[in-house]
């Protein structure tokens, strides 16, 4: 069965998702589509057509995006960018969540059709962020990428 975004999302409250948890579900995925630095137009046009299925994400647009990007790119090093993945990850408390963001993660690393090295260790890293056992992440891996 193919990975279905709305699905993946559908027991999660919608309060969950109409508060900044649902935005930052939104901006791990685009750090996870940009984590090997190259992100095309119709790479981010297909991102944000998914994120937009997300319950509570509908009216994401390509403006939000680009402003996420923007803003994104103040973070100049790796420790900024490090501490900011960091509170992105916390702030995403329930467990359902962080399984169906992890999920659209996934996803989004690999709308260009493969995994680099870059998004498999961003992968990792959000894996571990979550408290996700090794098994586990590879198990949800599988269920949007069979």
């Amino acid at each position: 069965m193919a990975y279905n975004v709305r699905r993946s999302f559908n027991e999660i409250r919608a309060e969950d998702l109409l508060t900044e948890q649902g935005l930052r579900v939104a901006e791990l995925a685009l750090w996870s589509a940009t984590s090997d630095g190259l992100v095309e137009r119709h790479e981010l046009e297909g991102i944000v057509s998914t994120i937009r299925q997300v319950p509570g994400l509908g009216d994401f647009d390509e403006d939000d995006a680009q402003s996420l990007l923007e803003e994104m790119a103040e973070f100049e090093d790796d420790e900024a960018v490090t501490a900011r993945l960091h509170a992105l990850a916390a702030g995403i408390t329930e467990l359902g969540l962080r399984r169906a963001a992890f999920q659209l993660a996934v996803y989004c690393a690999s709308s260009d059709g493969e995994f680099s090295a870059d998004e498999t260790d961003f992968l990792e890293w959000l894996a571990s962020a979550f408290d996700f056992a090794p098994k586990d992440a590879e198990a949800m891996i599988h269920e949007v990428i069979p």
